[in-house]
C-alpha cells in the first residue's frame, strides 16, 4: 500500500502533474497556441527527464537548473519557439514552482506547526504531499495567468515559426 501511494504522489500527481504544468506554463507566457500533439510528447520527455534527473547523485538545484535547460531547449528547438520569450517563460515558471512549494510549506508549518512539518518532510512516503499540493498552487498560477492573458486578448499572439 504504502508503494501505491508512493507511486501516486512522487510519479504521478509529482513529476508527471508538473511536467503538465511546467510544457502548459511555458505555451502560456510565451503566449503560443497549444498544439496537443507537441504539447503530449513535451510533456513525456521533460517527465522521463526530470525523473532520471532525481536518480542522479547531484543536488536539487542542479537538478532544477539543468530540467530549465532541458525545458529551454526542447522550447526552442521542439516547438519552435523564440529564444528570448522562452527563457523569460521558462525563468518564470521555475520561480513559480519555487513560490508555491513556499506557500505550501508556510501554510503547513502555519497550520500544524513546525514539528509536524519536519516529521512530514522526514517521512519517505508522505513528503511528498507537499510537492502534490505545491503542484496544486501551481497549477491555479498558471491556469489564472492563462485566463488572465486570454480575457485581455494578449493570449495567442502571432508567433512566427
Amino acid at each position: 500500500m504504502e508503494n501505491l501511494e508512493l507511486i501516486l504522489t512522487k510519479y504521478i500527481l509529482g513529476f508527471t502533474l508538473q511536467s503538465f504544468l511546467l510544457v502548459f506554463g511555458v505555451y502560456t507566457f510565451n503566449r503560443q497556441k497549444l498544439e496537443w500533439k507537441e504539447y503530449l510528447i513535451t510533456v513525456f520527455m521533460v517527465a522521463n527527464v526530470t525523473f532520471f534527473m532525481k536518480l542522479l547523485p547531484i543536488s536539487v538545484g542542479v537538478q532544477t537548473i539543468m530540467n530549465m535547460i532541458f525545458m529551454y531547449l526542447v522550447s526552442v528547438i521542439y516547438l519552435k519557439m523564440q529564444p528570448y520569450i522562452t527563457i523569460r517563460s521558462t525563468a518564470l515558471c521555475v520561480v513559480l514552482i519555487l513560490l508555491s512549494e513556499i506557500i505550501v510549506t508556510a501554510a503547513v508549518v502555519a497550520i500544524y506547526g513546525n514539528e509536524a512539518f519536519l516529521s512530514l518532510a522526514n517521512n519517505p512516503y508522505k513528503r511528498h504531499y507537499v510537492g502534490v499540493m505545491a503542484n496544486i498552487v501551481f497549477g491555479a498560477m498558471v491556469v489564472s495567468a492563462s485566463f488572465l492573458l486570454k480575457r485581455r486578448g494578449e493570449y495567442h499572439r502571432s508567433i512566427s515559426k
